[in-house]
């Protein structure tokens, strides 16, 4: 989720003092994208469901929900300069009139990217340093990546069959 993360904030070009939207913002990349971003002195909007509200303002977000009106609401909290598409929900039209340009929207889960003349962010150009920035994130105490669940590798099925239920804030980790 960090390697991720790091690489659709680069991909996006948003920088200190600047706003972004992140749709989807409470799931794992959501979560270290608010945290790297704000650390970067980055004003974050993400949108979530209406429980997830309290976990994206204690991760310094300015929360909203998503669903009808959600341009609105965004559009009330202010200005936006850039915005990531982490959920595939539909909303790129949304994200593009909300920057103006759709070369300033990257997402990762919507194909439809190109018909909105949005980048599509893959597995490639990824940040070789991922890790080493996470770790210096994470001893800063900048960055928290929660576990929600630990398994013995013997249990790698039941991991695997859980993580596809999808819906967690943490991660799962096998222990090895």
């Amino acid at each position: 989720v960090v390697e991720t993360a790091l690489r659709v904030l680069r991909e996006v070009g948003v920088g200190p003092g600047q706003t972004l939207l992140v749709n989807g913002a409470s799931g794992g990349v959501g979560s270290a994208v608010l945290q790297i971003a704000r650390d970067r002195g980055i004003t974050v909007i993400g949108t979530a469901g209406t429980a997830n509200q309290d976990y994206l303002r204690g991760l310094g977000a300015l929360a909203t929900t998503y669903g009808d009106g959600w341009v609105e609401r965004v559009r009330l909290l202010g200005h936006v300069d850039a915005a990531l598409d982490l959920a595939g929900s539909g909303v790129l039209g949304g994200l593009v009139e909300l920057t103006g340009d759709p070369r300033k929207v990257v997402t990762i889960a919507d194909l439809d990217a190109p018909e909105f003349g949005v980048r599509f962010s893959g597995v490639t150009g990824s940040v070789p340093d991922a890790l080493a920035e996470a770790v210096a994130l994470i001893s800063r105490g900048r960055l928290h990546i929660p576990v929600e669940k630990s398994y013995p590798l013997t249990e790698a099925a039941a991991a695997h069959i859980d993580s596809r239920a999808g819906h967690t804030r943490g991660r799962r980790v096998l222990i090895v």
